[in-house]
């Protein structure tokens, strides 16, 4: 039986799951696709008869998913002096896609399915530029962090209900949010069955005082 592939979840979700595969935070059970053939995962579908949140490996991901996973790793490995939140250059999207398809031990990703990802219109490079214009460096904050910052995306492609989904600092957390909060950056819409979809992404924002002490 073929092994599943090219599969798109709507984001890396950077909950913690428990031992018997459920999320308390969403209230919902996850599926461990892992092993799993293409049949089974069309059957699993079919069954919830909805959205199904799975555990994939890197290699049973689509290269759309890929390229979002690569500007998030990107968004949180670099940083701008002045505020502490990377951007995109150059073919720095294309390596980092090809580091994540190359390391050696799989990484396993949990995320919803769903057919079509959104996307923001330019890019995944303007759509960080334009959060790090945005970006005002809180004062007071002294410590390196991520803010973990999710948000919808409707079915005419605009950005709605920003939240936090993990923080690790107030002021950091509050900026994260207002900045996506304010930003209305259009996307490109997902699609699920052919027909465009609210979807969500979860983006992390990293903070670091030390390149701020850099400007």
């Amino acid at each position: 039986m073929t092994k599943i592939k090219n599969v798109t979840i709507e984001f890396n979700c950077p909950e913690k799951l428990n031992d018997n595969l459920f999320c308390d935070k969403c209230s919902r059970s996850i599926v461990d696709f892992t092993s799993k053939t293409d049949i089974e995962l069309i059957d699993e579908i079919k069954k919830y008869n909805g959205t199904v949140c799975g555990l994939f490996k890197k290699s049973q991901l689509s290269a759309q998913f890929l390229k979002y996973a690569a500007a998030t790793f990107i968004a949180t490995s670099l940083t701008i002096p002045a505020i502490g939140q990377e951007v995109i250059k150059g073919d720095s999207l294309l390596k980092a896609c090809e580091k994540i398809e190359t390391e050696k031990e799989e990484e396993v990703f949990l995320g919803m399915i769903v057919e079509t990802q959104a996307e923001p219109i330019g890019g995944y490079k303007k759509f960080f530029e334009a959060i790090a214009d945005k970006m005002n460096y809180p004062a007071g904050l002294n410590e390196k962090g991520k803010s973990f910052v999710e948000f919808s995306i409707d079915s005419v492609g605009q950005m709605k209900d920003v939240k936090l989904v993990k923080g690790f600092n107030e002021l950091a957390d509050k900026e994260a949010v207002r900045v996506l909060s304010t930003l209305n950056y259009p996307f490109n819409p997902g699609r699920q069955r052919g027909k465009t979809v609210r979807t969500r992404l979860v983006i992390p924002i990293m903070f670091d005082p030390t390149s701020r002490e850099k400007r």
